[in-house]
């Protein structure tokens, strides 16, 4: 990001409710300033009237972005070219255009599978995963675990039919979807993922009480916030290793800057970029 901004400046935009609490404009306008690109990334908070609007918009005048929650279902509607990952997952959160038509991907997908690989140290071959949730990041999620050779998945969302299409579209043998919470109780597993929104809101309750469960090997929340979040604070309590999102918040984000601008931007810049103090 030049110094600059200017008629020429290309223009991106996170898109989605809520947006205010987003490290995402910290991180691109970090890594496009190193590089010395003219672009600048912004954060709009939009309805899904708003967001279709804005997704056709800005990539047909040559920028583009990314779209968040709630929004990544429907998005994948409005793109006229869907990735592998967006016909797989039928969830889009990257969007630009080429050659007059609007491309849409599913960099979730690339995102959470680095961020674990950093998280575990590998892949999460042979492993048995508690997922919370079933919306376009747990299908993000679901995508990441099938590529890497996960044994056995089980969904637990409050919503068992939306579970259970997720698991058919994605999953295959593999996933099952949990009735209710008490089938988790007593039950080890070596990871477990919250997909949910819950832990962004002041007064959200925990998405699971991993006292419930015989053994939790590690704790993975897609939430973040500028400290931990309450869910990898209880983890951590019960003496189970845990990470919330912001190094898949960096990893999707790489991937994201690589559609936009057909070069890798530095790891290193965007995770440094989250560690300096912010201004009043």
């Amino acid at each position: 990001m030049t110094s600059e901004i200017t008629a020429r400046t290309r223009v991106l935009a996170l898109i989605g409710d809520p947006v205010s609490h987003s490290s995402s404009p910290t991180i691109q306008n970090a890594a496009m300033r190193e590089l010395g690109l003219d672009g600048v990334y912004v954060a709009l908070r939009a309805s899904w009237e708003e967001m279709v609007g804005f997704v056709r918009g800005l990539a047909m005048s040559g920028g583009g972005g990314n779209i968040t929650l709630p929004h990544k279902e429907k998005a994948a509607t409005v793109v006229d070219i869907r990735s592998p990952a967006v016909k797989r997952t039928g969830a889009c959160n990257t969007f630009w255009s080429e050659d007059g038509k609007i491309h849409g991907d599913n960099t979730d997908v690339e995102g959470f599978s680095r961020a674990l690989e950093v998280f575990l140290g590998g892949p999460p071959e042979g492993q048995k995963v508690l997922v919370l949730g079933a919306g376009g990041a747990a299908r993000a999620c679901l995508v990441a675990l099938m590529d890497g050779g996960v044994g056995e998945v089980q969904i637990l969302n409050r919503t068992r039919d939306r579970a259970r299409v997720v698991a058919r579209r994605i999953g295959g043998s593999r996933v099952r979807v949990l009735d209710d919470r008490r089938e988790a109780d007593g039950q080890a597993y070596d990871l477990v993922v919250n997909t949910t929104r819950l832990g962004l809101g002041a007064d959200d309750p925990l998405p699971l009480d991993l006292r419930r469960l015989s053994r939790a090997g590690a704790v993975m929340d897609m939430v973040y916030l500028p400290q931990p979040t309450p869910f990898v604070e209880a983890a951590r309590e019960l003496g189970i290793r845990a990470a919330d999102g912001m190094e898949m918040l960096v990893q999707q984000g790489a991937a994201s800057f690589e559609r936009w601008w057909g070069q890798e931007p530095s790891l290193d810049v965007m995770r440094a970029s989250l560690q300096k103090p912010k201004g009043p």
